[in-house]
């Protein structure tokens, strides 16, 4: 695998730019995320976040930052502060799943709503956006808007089509995400699905955004394989190949005629 990572790497595009990968491990410090017993979802985020960096960090198309590097609480509002505090490109967000069905299990790849959320991403979203509160925090806005002037009118258009851009692009991420995605060995195809629900650290992106939960902490099967080491790898090594598939995608884009 690591060979085949290797010569993949060495596939890229001279012409292409590097694509600055901001990689969010969910959860941390006080907050654990999802319990099972004395296993805490943040620790997994983290394990398999650190192992996705290593793998972007080889390979010359990408740059990568972390909004964490070690267990402690990174609030939602500074997660956003980082991942737009520079140059950055794409911003993914790793965490595990829980659910009062024991036998709940897959992969989920969200992005922000343009439809309205089904009823379990709503909750979803707002078990997750509950530490989102910062009276100090401003919320996002495009530097292309702030740069131009506009009339009232006019930049409500063009800040719906650039809403409508980056909707599209996570798309687009969420999708190549899931094509490359092994998953489990008992959870495939329909248990690995694509949302939509309005996650803060989604929400406030002016960039392609995906957040992924990699698996169920509650589902018996997917505990035992969330805990292995060397599944976690094989899910950075999945993740990895889907951001390879996305960069190519649009490195197709931007060179045709």
């Amino acid at each position: 695998m690591l060979k085949w990572l290797f010569l993949l790497s060495l596939g890229a595009t001279a012409h292409a730019a590097p694509l600055t990968v901001w990689i969010d491990p969910g959860h941390g410090g006080r907050d654990h995320g999802a319990v099972q017993g004395d296993v805490h979802e943040c620790d997994i985020n983290l394990a398999v976040s650190n192992k996705l960096q290593a793998l972007l960090e080889r390979d010359r198309r990408f740059q990568v930052q972390m909004t964490r590097t070690q267990d402690v609480f990174v609030s939602l509002p500074d997660r956003a502060r980082m991942a737009k505090s520079g140059a950055d490109d794409l911003f993914l967000s790793i965490h595990v799943n829980s659910s009062t069905d024991r036998q709940a299990r897959g992969a989920e790849f969200y992005f922000q709503n343009q439809l309205p959320p089904d009823e379990e991403s709503m909750f979803m979203a707002h078990q997750e956006n509950l530490s989102a509160q910062d009276e100090n925090y401003q919320p996002f806005s495009y530097e292309y808007l702030k740069a131009n002037r506009y009339p009232t009118e006019v930049a409500a258009i063009v800040n719906d089509l650039l809403d409508s851009q980056r909707v599209q692009r996570s798309s687009e991420l969420s999708r190549a995400l899931k094509l490359n995605w092994r998953g489990s060995r008992k959870a495939r195809g329909r248990a690995t699905a694509i949302r939509q629900a309005p996650f803060f650290v989604l929400n406030q992106m002016r960039v392609p955004s995906t957040l992924v939960e990699i698996g169920f902490l509650t589902n018996p099967e997917e505990f035992k394989e969330l805990i292995n080491d060397a599944h976690q790898t094989r899910i950075a090594e999945d993740l990895y190949r889907g951001l390879v598939a996305y960069k190519d995608s649009i490195d197709k884009v931007k060179a045709a005629p």
